[in-house]
């Protein structure tokens, strides 16, 4: 079982994952960051090497310039994967957030059965009033919980 669940979770296995059921592309982000920067030396390479073809001036000025364009390249493709980054954290919050509707349905039945049962218990309490009053009751209930305040009070 336990080898089953490490299939399960190859890399390998999860590239070949037709219907797309997870994500592969953050675990792989760091991987592709690198290859890249990677094709960028490359490039930035064959442009100096290109310009040395061309002319020993030219060559220079793509030498002393290749740093600055190098920098450039990789930081347009550290801004391309940071925003593919936020991409996926926007989309894993409206993935939590299509759930928000059936738990506030869940919440909507419960507050809907407690409103059912506070109206019961005022409807049973509206037509206990009058004999509650004939017994004196709610006054009696307030004396007693007023000398019990000023129980309270004394120490």
């Amino acid at each position: 079982m336990l080898n089953q669940e490490k299939l399960n979770q190859s890399k390998i296995l999860q590239m070949v994952d037709w219907q797309f059921n997870r994500y592969l592309s953050m675990q792989l982000l760091p991987l592709l960051y690198l290859l890249m920067i990677i094709g960028a030396l490359l490039l930035v390479g064959f442009l100096v090497a290109a310009s040395y073809s061309s002319s020993l001036w030219f060559g220079l000025a793509a030498t002393v310039l290749s740093p600055l364009l190098f920098v450039v390249f990789v930081a347009i493709v550290r801004a391309a994967l940071e925003y593919l980054v936020m991409a996926h954290r926007t989309m894993s919050i409206v993935e939590s957030m299509r759930a928000l509707p059936d738990q506030v349905a869940k919440v909507e039945g419960r507050v809907e059965a407690l409103t059912s049962q506070v109206e019961d218990i005022h409807g049973t309490v509206i037509q206990l009033r009058p004999l509650l009053r004939s017994a004196g009751l709610p006054a009696r209930l307030l004396d007693s919980l007023r000398k019990g305040e000023s129980k309270d009070g004394d120490k």
